[in-house]
């Protein structure tokens, strides 16, 4: 879990809000549905991850697994592993950051996860 948070996380004082959106999905059996998974999985760095990629066949693939992948998929910092252990107690299921600004955005539902993506994600990619 941490790796995950790690590679997720744009600031420290988010961490603890993205665990909480992995614990509580993990806790609705969800899938994590994570980009650094499947950048894991296709063992290399993008800076965007295309539709096409969530495909990979790999138990590191989030969209396509339920749970935990197997192992991690970096190093984790101290910040990600006090995350993992304490994460902030929320109602998240969703959130996304905008690469521009750093900043993240959370939502309880898929309607505002994609209002929120639709006004600060697609519409600010140029």
């Amino acid at each position: 879990m941490s790796s995950i948070i790690e590679k997720e996380a744009t600031q420290n004082v988010d961490r603890k809000k993205i665990a909480s959106v992995f614990y509580n999905r993990l806790e609705e059996n969800m899938r994590l549905q994570t980009d650094p998974t499947v950048l894991y999985a296709l063992g290399k760095h993008k800076d965007r991850t295309l539709y096409s990629d969530l495909k990979v066949d790999s138990p590191y693939n989030t969209y396509r697994v339920n749970g935990l992948p197997p192992g991690p998929i970096s190093n984790s910092g101290q910040s990600s592993m006090e995350a993992a252990l304490y994460p902030e107690k929320t109602d998240f299921l969703y959130f996304l950051a905008n690469t521009k600004s750093g900043k993240v955005y959370f939502s309880k539902t898929l309607e505002e996860h994609n209002r929120l993506k639709e006004e600060h994600i697609t519409n600010n990619q140029e």
